[in-house]
């Protein structure tokens, strides 16, 4: 069994990074691609069990596109993005907010045709994202987004999670590290070890499992 992990650049012109590891986590390959007939490339290769996407890659219910000139809108009046969104907020996890007036929509127009065309190949793509996870995994240890000494951190505990990482870990970067932790969180996801936010009509988070 392999898990990927992706973390996903807004733009082909620059590189995203993966990371696949195997079923035991005592492997972990580690690579890099610009646009994504290469990512679908390496997923009919390595024909991963779950792919685990750290970008948003679903609307909120109600939206078809995030054009300001398109008449589409929430079905909640209220609402300002997707409900796994507002749930992260009210944890204290900081995200942005998938709506019209989002900076990242590039992105998210990439994590939309990314799921659906793997989705269409037969692959199990599912929606991470890195923050949470590295909040929920080491509490009040984890760095507060990107600070002094915070890849340090990252590197010292991936090898913990993931002990394949061992022989390439001083070559670990900010985005190869997200790309371990969104691969680590499909594996637990793929262990029953993981938990889903959100609302299943309009896409789910998935995290590790929370404290009960």
């Amino acid at each position: 069994m392999t898990i990927l992990g992706v973390t996903l650049r807004a733009s082909p012109a620059r590189p995203s990074t993966a990371l696949s590891v195997d079923g035991a986590l005592n492997q972990a390959r580690l690579t890099t691609f610009m646009g994504d007939i290469e990512l679908y490339g390496l997923v009919e290769i390595i024909q991963p069990r779950v792919i685990a996407v750290g970008a948003p890659v679903t609307l909120p219910a109600g939206l078809c596109c995030l054009e300001e000139s398109c008449e589409c809108d929430f079905y909640q009046p209220q609402a300002k993005g997707r409900q796994f969104e507002l749930e992260l907020s009210k944890m204290g996890v900081g995200c942005f907010f998938t709506n019209k007036r989002t900076i990242i929509r590039g992105l998210i127009y990439r994590g939309l045709e990314l799921k659906r065309r793997l989705t269409k190949m037969g692959f199990e793509v599912i929606e991470v994202y890195p923050y949470a996870t590295k909040l929920i995994l080491f509490g009040d240890q984890a760095p507060r987004r990107v600070v002094s000494g915070s890849l340090s951190f990252h590197k010292e505990k991936l090898p913990e999670l993931i002990p394949g990482l061992a022989p390439c870990v001083d070559k670990l970067d900010r985005p190869s590290c997200d790309a371990a932790f969104n691969a680590y969180t499909g594996y637990l996801y793929s262990k029953n070890g993981a938990d889903s936010l959100g609302d299943p009509s309009e896409g789910t988070l998935i995290v590790p499992k929370l404290p009960r």
